[in-house]
């Protein structure tokens, strides 16, 4: 009975050396992980954080812990905080736990309808995307929308002509809508292309499928009148933009002032 009693003991003592033994060989293989490596303080998802979560939400609501991570793995944007500057923004995708937390994840409130993300204020429209741009524009991108049309030489009128016609055309080019924003592509949305911010960020400059031929766009009314006569009446091409891009409304050019 003793020697029972013995071995259950040492077994007891073994199990608990075995536990510690592991514990310290994790918690150095995160040290040589770690070593000649900066590791900065990220923030990632606690818990599911979605769509329309605020800023002042996430940091009161425990939606976010703090971790170590090599700096070489962590994206620019990578949150340390949740500063007060995003307390009235919210996030435009779900958020999965253990993801880290990036500020291009933040912006203006949208409200969720059919499954699109809308500002406030907005409608939807798509049309077909022209030129090799479309496989480069992704959810949340913002474009300029130019309208190339056929009209007499005398007006400014579109008259429905294609230059596939084979007749003797006046074409014009001019910009439609100078900046608007891109809530899908094809059938993929802001939430349905957020990638999951743990990846090697070196995947951000991969474009979207090439198959992908039809924007969504955040219009209001008139801007969607206008977009969908300009589907009717011409061909429409994209121009990705980013915050220093400067597009400004003009008379554009024809087959008479092309080239200076």
């Amino acid at each position: 009975m003793k020697r029972s009693v013995v071995a259950i003991a040492v077994a007891a003592v073994l199990a608990v050396l075995g536990c510690a033994t592991v514990l310290v060989y994790v918690r150095s293989a995160d040290s040589r992980a770690l070593a000649g490596q900066r590791a900065v303080t990220v923030l990632v998802a606690a818990k599911r954080i979605p769509i329309g979560t605020s800023g002042s939400q996430i940091r009161s609501g425990g939606y976010v812990e703090s971790v170590t991570m090599p700096q070489s793995s962590v994206p620019d944007d990578a949150m340390s905080s949740v500063p007060s500057s995003v307390d009235k923004l919210a996030v435009t995708a779900e958020i999965a736990p253990r993801q880290l937390v990036l500020r291009a994840a933040f912006g203006q409130p949208t409200t969720v309808t059919g499954g699109l993300a809308l500002p406030t204020g907005k409608i939807a429209v798509s049309v077909d995307a022209q030129g090799p741009v479309d496989s480069f524009v992704r959810p949340g991108a913002n474009i300029a929308i130019f309208d190339s049309f056929s009209t007499d030489p005398k007006s400014n009128v579109p008259d429905g002509e294609k230059l596939s016609s084979g007749k003797d055309i006046h074409q014009v080019t001019r910009v439609l809508l100078p900046r608007v924003e891109v809530i899908a592509v094809g059938a993929k949305t802001a939430t349905s292309t957020r990638t999951d911010a743990t990846s090697d960020s070196s995947s951000a400059g991969t474009p979207t499928s090439s198959a992908a031929k039809t924007l969504t766009v955040a219009v209001d009314q008139e801007q969607a009148e206008r977009l969908i006569h300009a589907v009717l009446t011409g061909t429409l091409y994209f121009a990705l933009l980013d915050d220093s891009s400067e597009i400004k409304p003009g008379s554009g050019v024809n087959n008479t002032n092309l080239f200076p």
